[in-house]
């Protein structure tokens, strides 16, 4: 169960990320065996987050408790429960530790949404959701489903990325450029910075502007 969380929109327009509070469902406690994820892991919709069993009612709360009843005999394993989530996103902290018994309606996981940083034809590859479905069912919200907004690839303009990816992939390619001693040099033909024609050209002594000849023309 996650406690839902209102998107929000900074001054440039931009999605921020929300987090969302996932609690423990109910109506009894439970008894947290494992965590399937670590702070830090992007999770999916429907990815498991954690393993659960339910727990004894006289067993204190957080006190560990053993799989063994006295007189040697194993007590019947109770049946797992697994945790998953509702919406994508990063786990940004865990609340509860490995043994402890869990009230219903306590906080779990901290879980910060995707902001979609990288879509490739409406697909986010962070988490995977189809934002065109999103579009389809929220057609009327006025909030930006993804930050990206920059297109990387000329040849495929289905490849968004946000500001932030495109700036921080433009700094890492000016730093290899530099490192390999390798620099680009971006000519523009459209009579911007080099203007061509078919008849003579009388030299001009301009500072900066060099003449050259093509062929034999």
């Amino acid at each position: 169960m996650e406690l839902p969380a209102a998107g929000r929109v900074s001054s440039e327009g931009a999605p921020t990320a929300t987090v969302a509070e996932v609690r423990c469902p109910g109506p009894a406690p439970l008894r947290l065996l494992e965590w399937r994820v670590a702070a830090g892991a992007a999770v999916r919709i429907g990815s498991v987050l954690a393993v659960f069993e339910a727990a004894a009612s006289a067993q204190p709360a957080g006190a560990p408790q053993s799989r063994a009843a006295s007189g040697g005999c194993v007590r019947p394993a109770r049946p797992e429960r697994r945790l998953r989530s509702e919406r994508a996103g990063v786990v940004r902290e865990l609340c509860a530790q490995p043994g402890q018994v869990v009230a219903p309606g306590a906080v779990l996981v901290k879980l910060e949404g995707c902001s979609h940083p990288v879509v490739m034809k409406g697909l986010c590859a962070e988490c995977g959701q189809d934002l065109t479905q999103l579009q389809s069912k929220n057609g009327r919200q006025q909030v930006p489903l993804s930050t990206a907004t920059v297109s990387m690839v000329h040849s495929v303009p289905e490849l968004m990325v946000s500001s932030e990816q495109a700036e921080q992939l433009g700094r890492e390619d000016q730093q290899r450029l530099h490192r390999n001693r390798k620099l680009v040099l971006m000519v523009d033909l459209d009579q911007t910075l080099i203007h061509t024609t078919e008849q003579h050209c009388q030299q001009m002594s301009n500072k900066g502007i060099i003449h050259f000849q093509l062929g034999r023309g």
